[in-house]
């Protein structure tokens, strides 16, 4: 089924994308860890957020950097403590890894304000 929407639905679409990006790049200004690879990170561990994850799977979810550069920015969220890590039970050597209370309560905050800025589009077409 395809939908075809207004010029002025797609405008609203656009900018509130642009005020979503923003939102994220402002609530996490002062980690320095504000990048959209980042919301990437930070999101899909919060979709998993009642897991303990291992840390080698976390690179896998910023597909748009290199596994090199991902491997450095959880390091990175990490020593920010935006990301804390747990030794694994059954496997000394696997490091298991979660959303800080913090970290969980920004993201939350960014989803609080993302179904807010698109709740009035929602029924546009």
């Amino acid at each position: 089924m395809t939908h075809r929407y207004s010029h002025t639905s797609r405008t609203e679409a656009a900018l509130a994308i642009f005020d979503i990006d923003t939102f994220w790049a402002n609530s996490f200004a002062d980690t320095g860890l504000n990048d959209l690879d980042y919301c990437d990170l930070f999101t899909q561990m919060w979709l998993k957020r009642d897991q303990l994850m291992p840390k080698t799977e976390l690179y896998e979810m910023m597909p748009n950097i290199s596994r090199r550069t991902s491997v450095k920015y959880v390091q990175r969220a990490l020593e920010r403590g935006l990301l804390e890590e747990h030794e694994c039970e059954e496997d000394r050597r696997m490091r298991l890894v979660t959303l800080s209370a913090d970290c969980a309560a920004r993201v939350e905050r960014w989803l609080d304000f993302t179904c807010q800025r698109f709740g009035p589009l929602a029924g546009e077409q």
